[in-house]
């Protein structure tokens, strides 16, 4: 597949002869006279491998451009374009993040050679990343280093080029999105594309994956391409599969196994390179087991399956993301363990909302435990109830044994007599003194 590329530039002979040259040597280009639309351009294209941007055009300038790469898309590599007077400017660029500058004039191989370079490290870097991931390293967006997440991060790397299709299941709010990000970032795909199955009402959800042909129904007065065909070549990712109507599982087991849509109302399949994830926080083999879900199609997607554990079976990833979401504030002591102890039912995605309370109500400072919403509070105080009535517990039958046992002391071991001065029978006394272990 080739890279693409998009290239910003001014000058409309230089633009069209640079597209030329790019089309020639085998790539993809996406072409705009100004920086504005350059950023248009970038904002709704997922199939961006390489800026070439001039440095200076009317409106905004390439500055600007290369911030909004370095924003939006840090691992996209940018190539600025200069006049001989402003090779300052272009080296400042380098400084902030550019990946190489061109001087007007320059020849065609020059272009051409900077361009594949520019790819190739990328690419390298790419590659890099996904050796970390095999190792389990966590991917970009994930915080964490339980030994649970460590198995995630190593299925996600071993799992990114294939082209079979993936089964994310975990509770609601664990990141199984997230994990879909990852998954398509190392895949080296383009396109990534979502849906939520259990948010598009049942009688659009068709249209919605597979398009539609004009007149196909009441108020389809143009031809529109689905979700597949905006995903051709990527990566689509299906959440709430559990909640895909029977009557679509069929087409979906179709475009899966044969790579093959059809619009509705349309005549003819179309074909589609596509990589489906779903996500799930369905138990889908109890939906296939009562008829709510297709056997075959439920084998089909679980082909490649990767299960997201919930936050409270791992408490030791709590105090990182702590910090993560905190943004470099002070977190005190008795917050961090109120945070580490509660459950969090709703996982990561209720740790981040109630971080992001914490550092609303508290503006500046450290966040303590008054800026923690009140069911965290209540749990930790309930958990220290519990854990201190444990302590007093073990304290008590401490005291209980050396009491015991003092009697037994100063009356010379004759047990008849420290049971009559504790008020026990024998036996009990036998028992407790087998207890202790001082039979």
């Amino acid at each position: 597949m080739s890279d693409r590329i998009l290239l910003a530039e001014d000058d409309r002979e230089l633009r069209e002869f640079l597209v030329e040259v790019l089309v020639d040597a085998g790539f993809e280009v996406s072409a705009a006279p100004s920086a504005d639309l350059a950023i248009r351009a970038l904002a709704s294209d997922d199939r961006i491998d390489l800026v070439v941007t001039d440095l200076i055009m009317p409106g905004r300038r390439g500055q600007e451009l290369l911030a909004e790469v370095r924003q939006r898309r840090p691992e996209t590599p940018v190539i600025v374009i200069t006049a001989f007077g402003s090779i300052d400017s272009a080296i400042d660029l380098v400084k902030q993040g550019a990946h190489d500058y061109l001087t007007k004039p320059f020849g065609t191989d020059e272009f051409l050679h900077a361009v594949g370079r520019a790819l190739a490290e990328t690419r390298v870097g790419r590659e890099s990343a996904q050796q970390a991931r095999l190792a389990g390293a966590p991917p970009p967006g994930f915080v964490g280093a339980s030994p649970a997440m460590l198995d995630v991060f190593r299925l996600i790397g071993r799992a990114a080029r294939s082209p079979h299709t993936v089964l994310v299941t975990g509770e609601s709010g664990t990141g199984k999105e997230l994990v879909a990000r990852a998954l398509h970032a190392a895949s080296g795909r383009n396109a990534f594309v979502a849906a939520n199955c259990a948010a598009i009402p049942e009688s659009l959800l068709d249209s919605e994956l597979f398009g539609h042909e004009k007149g196909a129904f009441t108020g389809a007065d143009r031809d529109r391409p689905g979700l597949f065909e905006a995903a051709h070549g990527g990566t689509l990712f299906l959440d709430e599969i559990g909640e895909l109507p029977a009557t679509l599982q069929p087409k979906l087991l179709r475009a899966i196994e044969l790579g093959e849509i059809r619009r509705v109302g349309a005549a003819h399949a179309k074909r589609v390179d596509v990589r489906v994830v779903c996500a799930t926080n369905r138990d889908l083999e109890r939906a296939v087991e009562v008829g709510e879900f297709r056997e075959d199609l439920y084998w089909r997607l679980n082909v490649l399956h990767i299960h997201v554990p919930p936050l409270r079976e791992r408490p030791t990833d709590v105090p990182p993301l702590v910090k993560h979401f905190v943004g470099g504030r002070p977190v005190s002591a008795e917050a961090m363990t109120l945070l580490a102890a509660y459950p969090w039912p709703g996982n990561v995605r209720e740790l981040r909302n109630a971080i992001e309370r914490a550092t609303t109500l508290s503006p500046a400072g450290e966040i303590r435990p008054s800026d923690l919403p009140p069911r965290i509070r209540e749990a930790g105080r309930s958990a220290a109830l519990v854990a201190d009535a444990s302590r007093r517990q073990a304290t008590l039958r401490d005291l209980e044994r050396e009491y015991v046992l003092e009697i037994l002391r100063q009356v010379g071991g004759n047990k008849s007599r420290a049971a009559e001065i504790l008020g026990l029978d024998r036996r009990t006394l036998y028992r407790k003194l087998e207890e202790y272990g001082e039979t």
